[in-house]
């Protein structure tokens, strides 16, 4: 049996725009969301080749 193994891992990544945090569905050690904030994130996850 053999499998194809991808050059690339294709990561899909999306904009927090219910807040960010390390918990999900809570809002503790949360950061809140801004424009600035939303632009940082797509801007890293586009530098570092992520698609969404």
């Amino acid at each position: 049996m053999s499998a194809e193994i991808p050059d690339r891992i294709k990561v899909l990544w999306f904009l927090p725009t219910h807040g960010d945090s390390r918990y999900l569905g809570t809002s503790e050690g949360g950061r809140a969301v801004d424009l600035d904030y939303l632009t940082q994130v797509a801007q890293a996850a586009d530098t570092l080749g992520y698609y969404g």
